[in-house]
């Protein structure tokens, strides 16, 4: 046994959850999303029927995204260009995942005769 091994303290089980329990705290969690869901939506419905007072900052915006196409392209791509940036994270991680474990292979393996 490694000294690793020896000098780490033994890992307790996980509690076994009911079935019943999980289920209660699954609908909890849907119904409290739920409800926040329908807040921001009245939310938004209430700044639609109530916002005058934005209707010059919105046409000053689209104003400025028709005058200058270069902003609009940017804001359609964005979403697109974020996805891009998280999938080129996971990718470097994978990379050095896969790096780590070839050279903890190659140390554990015995050396060549």
């Amino acid at each position: 046994m490694s000294d690793v091994a020896a000098a780490s303290p033994p890992i307790a089980p996980e509690p076994v959850i009911p079935l019943k329990a999980r289920l209660a705290r699954a609908a909890l969690l849907l119904a409290v999303a739920t409800v926040l869901a329908l807040a921001g939506s009245a939310l938004v419905l209430a700044l639609v029927f109530r916002a005058d007072f934005l209707t010059g900052a919105a046409t000053a915006a689209a104003g400025l995204i028709h005058e200058h196409g270069v902003v609009a392209a940017f804001l359609a791509s964005s979403p697109l260009l974020a996805a891009m940036l998280v999938g080129y994270g996971y990718m470097q991680r994978g990379i050095r995942r896969r790096a780590a474990e070839k050279a903890a292979a190659a140390a554990a393996a015995p050396p060549a005769p």
